[in-house]
């Protein structure tokens, strides 16, 4: 049965695997008895188990590559160590080893047991209990069982600060504003901890930067709660509570222009009631906002509800653009391609599913990769490549699209950025990310074969689109014609008339003057 499903029939909650109705941790207990014991899940339900089980366990196993061979306690408490013969998180391959009358696995994941169940059946594995199953019999209820293990494990609230901690948040990965402020944090001072909460251990990050797993609970919620300032780009859970002394730096998303909706502005437009209360939590939590320009500083008031004091430094993500040659030589080698190819980044945005949903998924364009390709060479000359960039929300979607040899699959690329300044042009959609080559004049072409149904539905632009200073097409036919009949002189006047309106002066600083701030409050200089 599907879990959201189970949640709204909570009183009447049943497994499709049918022993999960019934098995009880008496007969897990009795069951495991001189057996060999895995843990199947490494995250809140094996939190929880090491916190009130005492029984030695011979390993943890997990279907996440990432995750595998690392320590465990990169994922839950410490604890676990003692009670578990293996320290790092083990493939399922490893119960080829066993005789399976001899062990016995809890499978500890509270989104996946049934189907960690039927994988386990598929090994030819039988003998598996369900943590999450037995808490909800225990407890009579679904919803109670997962909110009990998720909360349990939560540090005690007498934790102190410490003030020189700063802990960021940038989406679950390491880029965007929070990434460029703290690299400069690290050039300017050597005695800060910063923490970065992250969904990927395996991130390259420089030193001085402290990965912390979203999904270990006790971790992230000390980090939280010990920390002087938090910067995220992000909404903060609605179970994370600031303390009086602590400082909430939000730094959002995009740069110093957003073309769509965001924040209360969205949620009361699609009137979506979770995410209009996590706007309220964040909302009264935040002490100050960075902006990139009086636009950006109005739209952010708005969508956020904000009153506080703004401090409007600039894009800190957008400086890596004024140092083109030193990403293009970088991507250039990533992606194992000549320096000498001109490079066009495809960037479109995401959809919400219809229906009203709040699934995302990625929109098929059918963009004509030869024509454009073709027409680019005709008009700037070269021989150019393509960097496909799906959002990062449906990036996962890319590795099902059948590409053309000069078409490479950018989408999971760890730096948004990085291949904006690597690139020559770029073409993109209703994505806030056409704004940042502009800064630099770059091309920008916009693609947009479903606009009406887009700005009439889908979301609501804070910028009519007629007023982009960006060629516009819906179809291949008028973006071929876009870019054959592409004036530089034109579009750069355009543009800097737009930033000019906008208020957008971007130089290639505004990071550290981010930073700056960032360590007035850490001096106390600001409070």
């Amino acid at each position: 049965m599907d879990l959201e499903k189970k949640k709204s029939s909570d009183t009447n909650y049943r497994f499709d695997i049918d022993k999960f109705n019934f098995q009880t941790w008496g007969d897990f207990w009795a069951f495991a008895k001189n057996k060999s014991v895995f843990i199947f899940g490494i995250g809140y339900g094996a939190d929880f188990y090491f916190e009130n089980y005492t029984d030695i366990i011979v390993g943890i196993i997990d279907n996440d590559e990432k995750k595998q061979g690392l320590p465990i306690d990169y994922f839950i408490d410490k604890n676990a160590f003692d009670k578990c013969q293996e320290n790092k998180v083990l493939d399922v391959s490893v119960l080829n080893r066993f005789n399976n009358d001899n062990i016995v696995i809890l499978i500890a994941n509270l989104n996946a047991s049934e189907q960690i169940a039927e994988q386990l059946e598929s090994l030819g594995v039988n003998n598996y209990f369900s943590l999450i199953a037995m808490e909800a019999i225990r407890r009579k209820s679904f919803i109670k069982a997962k909110d009990y293990i998720i909360n349990s494990i939560v540090t005690k609230s007498t934790d102190k600060i410490e003030p020189n901690k700063l802990v960021f948040y940038t989406t679950g990965g390491y880029f965007g504003h929070g990434k460029y402020i703290a690299e400069q944090l690290l050039k300017m001072r050597t005695d800060l901890d910063i923490v970065w909460i992250v969904s990927d251990l395996t991130l390259n990050v420089p030193k001085g930067v402290r990965l912390v797993f979203w999904k270990n609970r006790k971790k992230y919620v000390h980090e939280m709660r010990t920390a002087k300032i938090w910067i995220h780009d992000d909404m903060v859970p609605l179970d994370i509570h600031k303390r009086k002394e602590q400082i909430y730096v939000q730094v959002k998303h995009w740069s110093s222009v957003t073309l769509k909706t965001f924040g209360f502005d969205f949620t009361t437009y699609r009137n979506d009631t979770v995410e209009i209360a996590m706007c309220k939590h964040n909302s009264e939590m935040m002490d100050y906002i960075i902006t990139g320009s009086k636009f950006d500083t109005d739209t952010c008031r708005s969508g956020f509800g904000f009153e506080g004091e703004i401090i409007q430094a600039g894009s800190p993500r957008s400086d890596i653009l004024f140092n083109e040659s030193k990403y293009r030589q970088k991507i250039c080698s990533y992606y194992n391609f000549d320096n000498s190819k001109k490079i066009m980044l495809y960037a479109p945005t995401f959809r919400y599913k219809q229906g009203g949903s709040n699934i995302r998924e990625a929109y098929e364009t059918n963009i004509n990769y030869e024509l454009i390709v073709k027409k680019l060479a005709s008009r700037f000359s070269d021989e150019w490549c393509v960097l496909l960039r799906l959002h990062p929300l449906v990036s996962e979607t890319s590795q099902s699209i059948k590409l053309l040899d000069y078409v490479i699959d950018a989408s999971n690329y760890p730096d948004s950025q990085e291949l904006v300044a690597a690139a020559d042009a770029m073409i993109t959609d209703y994505s806030s990310i056409m704004f940042e080559p502009a800064f630099v004049r770059k091309p920008v072409f916009l693609f947009a074969p479903d606009r009406k149904e887009y700005i009439n539905g889908e979301r609501k632009l804070l910028i009519d689109y007629d007023t982009l200073p960006f060629p516009i097409a819906e179809s291949n036919e008028e973006l071929a014609y876009n870019i054959e009949n592409f004036n530089q002189e034109d579009y750069v006047r355009q543009v800097d008339l737009f930033m000019e309106k906008y208020g957008v002066h971007e130089d290639g600083h505004a990071s550290e003057r981010a930073a700056k701030f960032i360590l007035e409050l850490i001096d106390g200089i600001r409070s």
